[in-house]
């Protein structure tokens, strides 16, 4: 396969699997890819999905995500104003880090913008913070809550219990003539608790089909 077409299909694997994943919850029997919550484990310390990888650590960073077939990993930072404050025109922004490289800053393609990666927003109030929702998954919903001059953070509900956000790491088989998620861990905190909690999710029929 080409390479510019195996990474597009990669990038697109990624999508579909982070669409349904983000809910935290055991999917509909119909749903493909077929996702099933295997266990849900707390932890005093952020466990490291990929020792040979590195972790972002960029200014303002609410998220981000990684995959076993490169370390070219995707990242979202809230934006503010002068004063602090949420940017209110565009309170999120994501981008390409790209550590299999330099680490530089690269922008989403089009199609992982518009299909997927991309973060259309909504002011809920200055208390509640911004609705946020991929364009990969606009009917589920995330909040970018601030929580002080220049520092805000990405919450996901699941079972009336907010998770903060902190990365996901997909597991893909690259094996085979079309690349195939076969597991999502997803990584978040307690804002209760201050423990950490893994996600991990079963993937089955993830392999991306045009």
């Amino acid at each position: 396969m080409w390479p510019r077409r195996r990474r597009i299909l990669q990038a697109l694997a990624a999508i579909v699997v982070l669409a349904v994943a983000l809910p935290i919850i055991p999917p509909a029997a119909h749903a493909k890819p077929r996702l099933t919550l295997v266990s849900s484990t707390p932890s005093v310390t952020l466990p490291v999905a990929e020792n040979k990888f590195r972790h972002p650590a960029d200014l303002h960073q609410v998220f981000f995500l990684q995959r076993t077939t490169n370390a070219n990993t995707i990242v979202y930072v809230a934006q503010f104003d002068e004063n602090g404050t949420l940017d209110s025109s565009q309170p999120i922004v994501g981008y390409w880090r790209r550590f299999a490289g330099a680490g530089h800053i690269m922008e989403f393609r089009w199609y992982e913008r518009v299909f997927g990666f991309g973060a259309r927003t909504r002011l809920l109030s200055a208390r509640e913070g911004y609705e946020v929702r991929f364009n990969g998954i606009r009917d589920q919903k995330l909040i970018l809550r601030q929580e002080g001059p220049f520092q805000a953070a990405l919450y996901k509900q699941q079972n009336g219990q907010d998770f903060k956000m902190i990365y996901g790491f997909l597991d893909i088989d690259d094996s085979g003539l079309l690349p195939k998620v076969t597991r999502l861990r997803l990584y978040t905190s307690d804002p209760n608790t201050g423990r950490y909690m893994t996600h991990t999710i079963a993937v089955s029929g993830g392999a991306f089909r045009e």
